[in-house]
């Protein structure tokens, strides 16, 4: 018999999924969005449903190498040549936003290759997190909002987007406590089985969604994964897919217990607050929730999460990745190293394609970072044993 981790895998690793199929029958449009800064919450109080694009089922990038160079991300490439060869066909419209310069671009491409998406969208994000930042993007999401209105001649009312708020809060309060789970000594749900769980409840209604998550959070009670001789791991970087290469890490010895990833920590941090104009409130939380790269001035605050968990979820060391041909997260990876360096934090760098292969080589590199952990931590309690329970050392 499946359980609700088998169904949850079988929902990511496809594109469209039979939760969609039956919104399509019901007459709901379905919505694509690139980035966790685009709020769900305008897309769903339009009677629409908001679908995180993905590059599951990917069949390689030769008819987008035609609109991008070799120098541009393989999670890009991977999602244009899926909407090339109509796999895409499904959506409604498509939200873009400036993520990074990569996703930007596809904006352009997309309505130059003469897809055939109705409806199709540029969402602009502000790079810094302040009050005129937040003046602009709630304007932004106002834009995002009348868009909406004006093409699929409807009306978003504040009524509709308190409901939208209150159920994705639901959402996030969910994926929330079944995080949480990990910070205990036996950890009942591993990284990978979590990553097939977010690509399913960003695929379908946030209605089912919300049924899952309550199935997954009653199915982990007593659940053990971990062994006590894991080590426990960070997890940091941008777009990730591959269950199996969390797999691949986990299974080297060690049981991944908290991450800043954009499906991940970023996508249920923080709540929409319910006091306020909605659209406002929609836009405090998009625009000031965990952050990526993107966002400038933030990183402080981005480490500052790093060593908050670290403390709560006992962490031994870090991984942190990134896509190749990423500035923003190569530079986030080079302030990651000088800190982690200056606060004697293990870590692990690894850049990879999305669905690129490699596997042997990132084994290999964990494998080497995990013993030279455990061989850390020998020596440690060696020096314990010779000076005695008082000594601690750095």
């Amino acid at each position: 018999m499946k359980t609700i981790l088998d169904q949850t895998r079988a929902l990511a690793a496809t594109a469209y999924n039979p939760y969609l199929e039956e919104a399509k029958k019901q007459g709901k449009k379905i919505i694509g969005y690139f980035c966790s800064y685009v709020p769900e919450e305008i897309i769903h109080a339009a009677g629409f449903v908001p679908y995180r694009m993905r590059a599951v089922e990917n069949r390689g990038t030769t008819r987008a190498d035609a609109y991008y160079s070799s120098i541009n991300c393989s999670f890009v490439k991977l999602c244009f040549n899926k909407a090339i060869n109509g796999d895409f066909a499904f959506l409604d419209g498509v939200v873009f936003a400036n993520g990074c310069d990569h996703t930007r671009r596809m904006y352009d491409n997309w309505r130059y290759s003469n897809i055939g998406t109705p409806f199709v969208h540029m969402f602009f994000v502000p790079h810094m997190i302040n009050e005129t930042a937040l003046d602009y993007f709630s304007l932004e999401c106002a834009k995002l909002k009348s868009a909406l209105e004006k093409h699929f001649q409807i009306s978003i009312t504040d009524e509709a987007l308190e409901k939208s708020i209150s159920l994705y809060n639901r959402k996030r309060r969910l994926l929330a406590e079944i995080y949480a789970t990990r910070k205990n000594k036996e950890v009942p749900i591993k990284a990978s089985e979590l990553l097939g769980v977010m690509l399913a409840v960003t695929a379908v209604p946030v209605e089912a969604a919300v049924d899952i998550l309550t199935e997954v959070k009653k199915f982990i009670e007593g659940r053990v994964v971990s062994k006590p001789e894991d080590l426990r791991l960070f997890i940091s970087g941008g777009c990730l897919e591959e269950m199996e290469h969390l797999e691949l890490i986990e299974n080297s010895g060690c049981v991944i217990v908290a991450d800043n990833l954009c499906l991940g920590s970023r996508h249920f941090h923080d709540e929409v607050e319910t006091q306020g104009h909605p659209v406002r409130a929609i836009a405090k939380r998009s625009l000031g929730h965990l952050s990526c790269p993107r966002m400038m001035g933030d990183f402080q605050r981005r480490f500052d999460y790093l060593l908050s968990v670290r403390e709560t979820h006992g962490i031994d060391g870090v991984v942190i990745e990134k896509l190749k041909f990423c500035d923003l997260w190569g530079a986030e990876m080079y302030l990651f190293r000088v800190e982690a360096k200056n606060r004697g934090i293990p870590l692990l760098a690894l850049e990879r394609e999305l669905y690129g292969g490699g596997a042997g080589q990132i084994k290999t590199r964990v494998q080497a970072f995990l013993e030279k952990l455990k061989n850390k931590q020998a020596a440690d309690e060696g020096v314990v044993r010779a000076a005695g329970t008082d000594y601690k050392p750095k």
